[in-house]
């Protein structure tokens, strides 16, 4: 990642490394892998919202039926 924004931006290795939010060094590599013609995975939801649908679906355990 570092190598394709560093080509594609000019920006040195550590503002990439140390100062470049993820989400935005994520979402220009994606950018620029899909201008060069790269098939790239689409992004999913946010892992938050399948931790939160498995919690509701677990069942409760109630201490009386022990």
């Amino acid at each position: 990642m570092v190598f394709t924004l560093a080509k594609e931006t000019g920006w040195p290795e550590h503002f990439i490394l140390w100062e470049l939010p993820l989400h935005r060094a994520l979402a220009y590599q994606h950018a620029a892998l899909r201008a060069h013609g790269v098939w790239t995975v689409k992004p999913s939801a946010p892992a938050e919202h399948d931790l939160a649908a498995l919690l509701t679906s677990l069942p409760t355990i109630d201490e009386d039926d022990e």
